[in-house]
């Protein structure tokens, strides 16, 4: 019973990247932009918030 070995599919040129992205960028820069992208979403949403209130012409909460 001497059956070869079935061949192994080429990688996919996403799955490629996938790798290479692993390889070169460190987790540290993953934790770094999570937090740097928070601190601009909330920075964000008190703008919209602030503009929200402007744009009607209501009066700023006291909590802003």
């Amino acid at each position: 019973m001497n059956s070869a070995p079935e061949p192994v599919p080429l990688p996919s040129l996403a799955e490629i990247r996938r790798v290479l992205a692993r390889l070169f960028i460190p987790a540290a820069n993953a934790i770094e932009h999570v937090l740097v992208w928070s601190a601009f979403r909330r920075l964000h949403q008190a703008r919209a918030r602030l503009s929200h209130y402007r744009r009607r012409g209501d009066p700023l909460p006291q909590d802003l």
